[in-house]
């Protein structure tokens, strides 16, 4: 007589990655934070390349109609490094920076959210809320330096969730709600991940600040050996800043969309355990 041998395979269950032992625990929402970090960069530099090259052209127009006028070499050996900020050519390069970043950052944010739009409403938003973080982060360094950085540090997610938040059209009011409330979800994002928000943001600020320091120095140096340079240095120093800025949201952006994932889990977790915990109760009742 055959005897019928059968053989039940039962799935494998996941393993426990909760420590960090496996390379691979499943797939993620959220990007690497410094994974193809410098071609995004030109990735977004290019999505705004006519904007961004009309701003240039009027760095270039702006040297081009003082070079003879003005030595920035001199004018940074006067005893006041900090005047040749004050001077027309790296003025139009400022102005031009600040406008860019109007450019910079919805681009950046489409990488979360792939519909926004930067309307004139959101731009006013996006004013405002600097003005707020800038004003409290003062009165923290005014107070003292440390106060100023822990202030600086919990806000400094305040922006993207301003902009997150906030619709293409709306009121006073909700532009107000707006606001307050992205202080409120900063710190909420930020108070668990105070030193490596820290270190995200040192990170974000020599990304920008080191080589727009080093083109500034070298656009003082080839002034002073040849002033027509000033022509061609002054729009390479404006897309420097730009690539740089780009480089630096996408980071910002990214370890936004980090901090988010890591609140929402949280919040998750405790609805879930009392989900589980009602469910029990039930089954124990039932039974």
């Amino acid at each position: 007589m055959a005897t019928l041998s059968v053989t039940v395979s039962r799935p494998l269950k996941p393993a426990d990655n909760r420590g960090g032992m496996f390379r691979n625990p499943g797939p993620s929402d959220t990007p690497r934070l410094f994974h193809r970090l410098l071609a995004e960069g030109f990735t977004l530099m290019r999505e705004r390349s006519i904007p961004y090259g009309l701003l240039a052209l009027a760095c270039a127009l702006s040297a081009a109609g003082v070079y003879k006028k003005v030595e920035l070499l001199n004018v940074f050996a006067s005893g006041d490094p900090v005047a040749v900020l004050r001077t027309a050519p790296i003025n139009v390069i400022l102005v031009a920076a600040l406008i860019a970043i109007f450019f910079v950052l919805p681009s950046a944010l489409r990488r979360i959210q792939p519909t926004f739009k930067m309307t004139a409403w959101r731009a006013i938003i996006t004013l405002t809320t600097l003005f707020c973080v800038g004003v409290a982060t003062e009165v923290g360094y005014a107070a003292a330096v440390i106060p100023g950085i822990i202030v600086g540090v919990l806000l400094s997610q305040a922006l993207i969730n301003a902009l997150l938040r906030t619709t293409e059209r709306a009121s006073a009011r909700e532009a107000a709600a707006t606001v307050w409330g992205s202080f409120r979800g900063s710190f909420r994002l930020t108070h668990d991940h105070f030193l490596t928000t820290l270190g995200i943001l040192i990170v974000s600020l020599a990304m920008l600040g080191i080589p727009f320091t080093i083109g500034l120095i070298a656009l003082l140096v080839f002034d002073a050996l040849d002033a027509r340079s000033l022509i061609v240095a002054a729009p390479a120093l404006f897309m420097t800043f730009i690539y740089c800025e780009c480089v630096r949201y996408v980071l910002i952006v990214r370890w936004y969309s980090r901090l988010d994932a890591a609140h929402t889990a949280r919040e998750v977790q405790p609805a879930a355990a009392a989900a589980t915990g009602a469910a029990a109760a039930n089954v124990r009742r039932i039974a």
